[in-house]
């Protein structure tokens, strides 16, 4: 006769019971740990005909919140598939409509809004480095020229937004470990013109 299991362990009992990351979050020390929680890494700034509709608590990003995507750009050049053909240049570069999911606060109206007006938005989306000390410095940089709403989805406390863009420009910036700026590059691509700036 097989042995009965003893289904009543409760969780707390269990051996190696996991920290969770806020526990751990509050109780670790240690500098290199400390600044990655006191911020997002990933912001994005909604400006709608000349209005920043968008805000957050954070230091430095009192106009910008929280984005929880992660695909900021995605852009393709697809040529002729046919192989016998040298049509490489034959390709248009197309950018997809980008989504973005973020908390969903006071902007969600203007950004509902905007779509049913067809307002043109300028949308700013930046990844932040942190560095020695408390120092947050932007590592990407991507701006999306004369936007229109395309979409607006409730998912509880947040709001995703998809829309198009007719200019993208991406920047990246590099720095030493001490955050001291070393250089940049950047591209910008115009789809209406459909060629880089």
């Amino acid at each position: 006769m097989a042995e009965a299991i003893n289904t009543n362990v409760g969780f707390d009992n269990l051996p190696n019971q996991p920290v969770g990351s806020e526990n751990f979050a509050n109780t670790s020390q240690g500098e290199a740990y400390a600044p990655a929680t006191k911020s997002g890494n990933i912001f994005c700034k909604i400006d709608i005909a000349g209005n920043v509709v968008t805000a957050s608590r954070t230091e430095d990003f009192e106009e910008w919140t929280s984005l929880s995507t992660m695909n900021v750009l995605d852009i393709t050049r697809q040529t002729n598939p046919n192989p016998t053909q040298d049509k490489k240049a034959s390709g248009r570069v197309i950018v997809q409509n980008t989504p973005l999911l973020i908390p969903h606060e006071k902007s969600s109206v203007d950004i509902t809004q905007a779509l049913i007006d067809g307002s043109d938005c300028t949308i700013y989306i930046t990844r932040i480095g942190h560095f020695k000390g408390d120092q947050r410095k932007p590592i990407e940089e991507y701006t999306f020229f004369n936007c229109e709403i395309q979409r607006v989805i409730d998912k509880g406390d947040m709001i995703m937004v998809i829309f198009r863009t007719s200019k993208v420009t991406k920047k990246i910036n590099a720095y030493d470990s001490d955050g001291t700026g070393t250089g940049s590059s950047e591209v910008t691509y115009d789809i209406a013109k459909n060629k880089a700036e």
